[in-house]
């Protein structure tokens, strides 16, 4: 669905998910002078009936959260921006945002991470999209930040400069974990940190590396016109050579203190397409063997390229001086608030590449906080 030529009234929204990213995403739908807030729909009941503003701890706005799906689409938003987690349920997420596109109204997300690059997603979610977007002659985009505009948009920008390229890589520094996102539960179950001696950590040994970082190996490889013969994941970890003390405890000797893990393609035996990635805790020793970021303390990305001519760059999301939103839950956020009137205005069906340009730069700018 798209609107008319010439239409100068504001893009309608319906947000769904109002969780720590989603929140941050309905607040910038409210201060986005190209949006209009038409409804909230949300999991939990004790949200139900509240306004749209007390739900990001701001002014209300006079349009109240319900858990009604029949209220959301009757509604005939331009589009659902859905947030609602994909953890432990992708296949109920998949279905959620179908239903929106059968019905004609057009999706942006930025819970099926996959789906950042379609053809290499996986092929009964692109089958179950395609089908209700030609049903409901409706269109769908799924971004964020990493992976996301970060790993899609920014090297796109970057190649657009090279010549022969031998290989490509970004390495992304998640680094003090125990400071910048201080939940135990996750660094330990998830990253692994004071687990023993050969431990797997989860995302690796659950395979969510693979599901959402190998659709950015194949995307940066098809735009390269590099045809893989494999994709590859190695990783380590690295042990506490003593007792670590951390923002969140002891990190007792001889258990985990980081890990290392890259995805690379390869070309004739060589990695010519990777994306590597480091978790670190503040008093963690960084092993010499282990390339850096320039900003040794502080998490970021290195684009490296390897050609004629070689290329570096470097990435660094700031925390605001006017709050305490972390900088990657914001940016994640925001990507896919940017992206609605595109989205709305594209021809109907799956947006198969990331999306740039004057009309997705961000509008707030222009508008007054509420």
């Amino acid at each position: 669905m798209t609107i008319e030529s010439g239409s100068s009234r504001p893009y309608r929204v319906v947000h769904v998910g109002t969780g720590l990213t989603g929140r941050e995403a309905l607040r910038a739908t409210i201060n986005d002078p190209a949006l209009e807030l038409v409804g909230v729909k949300v999991s939990t009941g004790d949200k139900v009936g509240l306004d749209a503003g007390r739900l990001v701890d701001g002014a209300d706005v006079g349009i109240t959260a319900t858990d009604d799906l029949d209220v959301v689409l009757a509604l005939e938003p331009d589009c659902v921006l859905y947030c609602a987690t994909a953890v432990r349920r992708e296949a109920d997420a998949i279905a959620d945002i179908a239903t929106y596109l059968e019905a004609g109204i057009n999706v942006v997300t930025i819970s099926t991470i996959p789906m950042v690059y379609p053809s290499a997603a996986p092929v009964d979610w692109q089958a179950a999209l395609e089908a209700a977007a030609a049903k409901g002659n409706s269109t769908f985009y799924a971004t964020g930040a990493e992976p996301g505009f970060i790993s899609l948009n920014i090297p796109t920008a970057l190649l657009a400069g090279a010549g022969a390229i031998d290989s490509y890589r970004m390495d992304e520094y998640a680094i003090n974990l125990d400071k910048a996102y201080p939940i135990w539960d996750v660094l330990h179950e998830s990253m692994g940190f004071g687990k023993a001696e050969g431990h797997v950590p989860a995302r690796i040994a659950s395979g969510k590396v693979n599901h959402d970082w190998e659709t950015v190996v194949r995307y940066i490889a098809d735009i390269l016109g590099l045809e893989l013969d494999d994709v590859e994941l190695d990783w380590e970890t690295l042990l506490a050579p003593t007792d670590l003390e951390t923002a969140l405890g002891v990190i007792p000797e001889g258990t985990i203190c980081a890990h290392r893990w890259q995805l690379a393609g390869v070309v004739d035996g060589r990695k010519a397409v990777a994306v590597q990635y480091f978790a670190t805790v503040s008093s963690t020793p960084w092993p010499q063997r282990w390339p850096r970021p320039s900003r040794q303390n502080q998490g970021g990305m290195v684009f490296r390229v390897e050609g004629r001519p070689s290329m570096s760059m470097e990435l660094y999301m700031e925390q605001s001086a006017s709050d305490r939103v972390n900088p990657g839950v914001a940016v994640t956020a925001l990507a896919a608030v940017n992206a609605i009137p595109e989205v709305v205005d594209a021809p109907a069906g799956l947006i198969a590449r990331p999306l740039a340009g004057p009309s997705i730069v961000s509008r707030q700018s222009r508008t007054t906080r509420r």
